[in-house]
């Protein structure tokens, strides 16, 4: 049986080279709005120097077909994670988007969902007021996404007092941080803070691709281990494991960004996946704090954003 493209053998070993463009495949397919063709996205992947196991140009057909294999996920025919199965291509989510996504190009019913992709959640992005994390939502099922800090509880000390349309948050700060690049001296800057996240994500390799190693010598110890400290030691280990994996990720789609020249990352920036898109804010910013929208700033948002810039402790 021919292998599965992205991976050494059928039970996971990861190509990387290979893995790399089956991602930006994946987030063409599936996170561009609207998501881009599947022969539009196989011309690239070859253009790209991509080709399928057996060294052939890709067509859209079987790019897709080979995307949406489950082991692409780590998961099995029923969609359940196989066990030790290794790093994988795509994340879980990652895989089922993609899913919906062809099940949209084929005309198929999907389940009602909120397809939109926030780019400053995840602690990107809080309250000017109480300094809260943001979070994106809706406030019915036809509005148009937004941010808003949650309203207060026993157990969460926001102030519910902040919302902002998610478009005119996401455009203002796309703004600052693609005019920041164009200021002299901020793009040597990126470029140092970008060579300093490929030389992370270089350790990081190394210490996933040392895992097997620990695991091995953790279970050598087995005998002389309480079962509670062995299943804590070990547990520990997959967790720092799994850490490492997604932290990897973030930082491959950060020395994706193309920087060699500012205006190119401008053109880039209209086209790019949305997960490259948060990895250039995040290579720029440590915090967008939006503020109220009092005092006449209501109209403009670049009057609701203030932004700690991470390439000034460069």
């Amino acid at each position: 049986m021919a292998r599965l493209c992205g991976y050494a053998n059928g039970g996971g070993g990861l190509i990387p080279a290979e893995a790399q463009f089956l991602r930006r495949a994946a987030s063409r397919l599936s996170v561009v709005d609207p998501p881009e063709a599947q022969n539009a996205v196989a011309e690239w992947v070859n253009r790209e120097g991509g080709r399928t196991v057996r060294g052939g140009l890709w067509r859209g057909e079987t790019l897709m077909k080979t995307l949406a294999n489950p082991r692409m996920a780590g998961l099995d025919s029923d969609g359940r994670p196989i066990e030790n199965f290794g790093e994988t291509v795509l994340t879980p989510k990652e895989y089922r988007a993609l899913l919906a996504a062809r099940s949209e190009i084929r005309g198929e019913p999907t389940e009602r969902r909120d397809a939109y992709d926030y780019l400053l959640t995840k602690g990107l992005s809080d309250c000017d007021e109480c300094g809260y994390d943001l979070s994106g939502g809706r406030v019915h099922s036809e509005a148009a996404p937004g941010y808003r800090c949650l309203p207060p509880t026993e157990h969460r000390a926001s102030c519910g007092k902040i919302r902002m349309d998610a478009a005119r948050l996401e455009g203002g700060v796309a703004e600052e941080v693609l005019a920041d690049i164009l200021r002299p001296g901020q793009h040597d800057a990126l470029l140092r803070l970008q060579q300093d996240a490929r030389d992370e994500a270089d350790r990081l390799r190394a210490h996933i691709e040392s895992s097997g190693d620990r695991f091995a010598a953790l279970k050598a110890m087995r005998q002389q281990m309480l079962l509670s400290a062995y299943k804590a030691a070990e547990k520990a280990t997959k967790d720092d494991l799994a850490a490492a994996r997604t932290r990897l990720r973030f930082l491959e789609q950060i020395a994706g960004v193309p920087l060699a020249d500012v205006h190119d990352v401008v053109s880039w920036w209209n086209s790019a996946p949305r997960a490259s898109q948060r990895a250039l804010i995040m290579l720029s910013v440590t915090k967008v704090h939006v503020l109220a929208s009092g005092g006449g700033r209501g109209h403009d948002p670049h009057g609701r954003i203030r932004i700690d810039w991470r390439t000034s402790a460069v």
